[in-house]
């Protein structure tokens, strides 16, 4: 009777671990994920979907063109970022809008705490702050809706 080997399938699994987890634009973003997404909207805006940009500022996420041109002028599929009005157009969708904030992280993500983490924490200071001065506390408003979300986020279901 042949034996099962537990150390091979963890060898296996630990070769196969970055396939099984996201990514965006190759590069896996820890903690990035649709809990962060969603405090970091809830901040925000409320996650408004409202088409109204305002003060400059679009979309669910309240990002700016500096931003969005920062990240990479991502667009909605089979659009143009040198079309006009495809930031806002993007920055308005909320699933484009991730892509944003996603490329944003990817090119700036960094422990903004000191924490010794990259979390979502440290994404949301890249988010207000700006990715080369990330180190900034998050305050007001903002700070009381996204720590808020984030304890809900984190609280055990009761059935």
């Amino acid at each position: 009777m042949a034996q099962f080997c537990w150390h091979g399938v963890w060898s296996v699994l630990l070769l196969l671990q970055p396939l099984l987890q996201p990514e965006v634009g190759g590069i896996f973003l820890s903690n990035l994920n649709a809990t962060c997404f969603r405090c970091l909207c809830e901040a925000s805006t409320g996650c408004s979907t409202s088409t109204a940009c305002r003060q400059s500022y679009c979309g669910p996420f309240s990002i700016s063109r500096a931003y969005w041109m920062d990240a990479g002028r991502q667009v909605l599929p089979a659009d143009e970022p040198t079309r006009w009005g495809a930031f806002e157009d993007c920055a308005n969708d909320y699933a484009c809008a991730t892509g944003i904030v996603s490329q944003y992280m990817e090119k700036y993500g960094t422990d903004c705490n000191g924490d010794g983490l990259v979390d979502c924490v440290d994404y949301t200071m890249l988010h207000v702050n700006g990715g080369p001065r990330c180190h900034g506390a998050l305050g007001g408003t903002f700070a009381t809706r996204f720590y808020q979300c984030l304890r809900q986020a984190h609280r055990p279901s009761r059935f």
